[in-house]
Formats: C-alpha cells, sequence, structure tokens
C-alpha cells in the first residue's frame, strides 16, 4: 500500500470522525436548547400563578464584555468653563461635583425631562453632558438622574447626573464622570431579559403579586483592583411590591447570572 493511498485514508476517517463529532455536538445542544426552553416555560407559568406582572421579555442573548476605569480629575480640571454656579467637590475614591446654581431655573414639572436634556447639551452648564442619557428606571420625585454612555451606558453612581428640583426650580445638580473606559474582555455570552426575570424568581427577589416596571442591560461597578474599577453588564430590574409605590432596583450580573444584593 502506497503512502497517498494511506493518506488518503487517513483523510477520509478524519474527516468522517470530525462529521460524526460535529452531528453529534449539534444533536446534544438541541436537546440542550430544548429543555433549557421548556424548563423556561414552566417557569414563566409559575411566575404567572403567582401573579407576578411582567412586561414582554426577551429570550435573546445579548453580547458585553468587561471594562475597567482609573481615577480622574477631568470635572475638577473643567470647572472653569462652569457658569452661573458655585461648585464645591467631596469624595477621594469617587469625586462628586456639586453644583448650586446661582440663578435657578423656572421649570413646569411636566417640561423637566425635555428641559434638562437640551440643558446638559450647553457645555457652561454641565461639562461632557452631551455624554449623558435620561433614566427613567432612576429617576424619583425631585430628583432626575442622567447615565453616563460614552459607548457603553453606565448605570452607577460613578457616571451620574442628579438634578435637584424645589418646587417648580432646578437649583442644583450633583455629576460623577467617567474619563475612560477601557475594554478587558469582549464578545461574552450573557444571559437574555427572560433569563434575568427567571433567575430573580428563583432567588426569591420577585414576591408574590409583584409586578417588574422596568428592566435594563447597563454596565455597572463589580470591583475595584490594582487602581482600577470593574465593570460588568447587569441587568437592573425595577421591582414593585403588592400593595406598594416604591420600586425597588435589583442588580443581576449578567455574565455570570448572579443576583448582586448590594450594588457598591
Amino acid at each position: 500500500m502506497d503512502f497517498r493511498r494511506i493518506e488518503s485514508i487517513f483523510l477520509i476517517v478524519f474527516i468522517g470522525l470530525n462529521i460524526f463529532l460535529g452531528i453529534s455536538y449539534f444533536q446534544n445542544h438541541q436537546v440542550s436548547l430544548a429543555t433549557t426552553r421548556s424548563g423556561n416555560s414552566e417557569i414563566m407559568a409559575d411566575i404567572r400563578r403567582d401573579q407576578i406582572k411582567v412586561p414582554k421579555l426577551s429570550k435573546k442573548a445579548p453580547t458585553g464584555g468587561y471594562l475597567s476605569s482609573q481615577r480622574n480629575v477631568a470635572l475638577r480640571s473643567s470647572q472653569q468653563a462652569l457658569m452661573n454656579q458655585t461648585i464645591t467637590y467631596s469624595g477621594s475614591k469617587i469625586l462628586t461635583l456639586h453644583s448650586q446654581l446661582v440663578t435657578p431655573e423656572t421649570v413646569k414639572r411636566a417640561d423637566r425631562v425635555r428641559f434638562l436634556k437640551n440643558w446638559v447639551k450647553t457645555s457652561s452648564n454641565v461639562r461632557f453632558g452631551d455624554q449623558y442619557e435620561y433614566a427613567p428606571g432612576l429617576s424619583s420625585g425631585n430628583h432626575i438622574v442622567f447615565a453616563q454612555n460614552s459607548g457603553k451606558l453606565v448605570y452607577d453612581r460613578r457616571a451620574q447626573l442628579v438634578f435637584s428640583f424645589s418646587d417648580s426650580r432646578l437649583i442644583g445638580y450633583t455629576q460623577t464622570y467617567i474619563e475612560t473606559l477601557r475594554v478587558l474582555r469582549s464578545n461574552v455570552s450573557l444571559c437574555s431579559e427572560q433569563d434575568a426575570i427567571i433567575t430573580l424568581y428563583r432567588d426569591n427577589e420577585l414576591t408574590n403579586n409583584a409586578k417588574v416596571v422596568w428592566t435594563k442591560l447597563a454596565y455597572s461597578y463589580l470591583l475595584d483592583a490594582k487602581g482600577s474599577t470593574v465593570y460588568v453588564p447587569m441587568w437592573l430590574v425595577g421591582v414593585q411590591p403588592a400593595g406598594s409605590k416604591t420600586v425597588t432596583i435589583k442588580h443581576l450580573n449578567a455574565i455570570t447570572k448572579t443576583v448582586v444584593k448590594t450594588a457598591e
């Protein structure tokens, strides 16, 4: 038997083995998916039986990764550009800018969000204001919150604008800011919106007759390491217990699919 013939036989066996393994993997994967889908359907039925109200939930698994930032003084160094404001600072670990308007702005309650969306775009009002977007789930009463979005949406106290109103007057705001977000690892498969709700239910974070008011996938604090702060994608879920007007925000790590009891 010559070398070429032996080579051909090995090649055919190798290709056949790969086809067999590929078919086996596909079949096992389909069974796994079917089992997961079946299990999720049963749990969603349990959620409905417990009269927990949820919005329409996506089953699509998004992607994300790990981000990091380092301490910065961007807010402190840009103070001179702000007009008609008295500025102070607090915090060494998380630098926070406190602004008190010299002349408060009069704004009707119904017009607050629309007004602020335009107001933040003026650099003499807010530094880096075009990098923030309105966060309705984080806002309440006389405090309107904007979350930083510099290509990556961050729902965290390290990247927020919080505007304070007194009656119909905008009297000031606090600001935290992340100057640079670096990608540590990207393209990680995340749990879906439905998976997040199911996990919260399994962990007894959703009580009978509760209502899921809103959900949001955004980056949030994970840990501090070697002078850097690490952020991960999290599902933030606004939950309103039965008989209450208060909305509690639940945090779920979208990579590990684990409940974060206390968001730093």
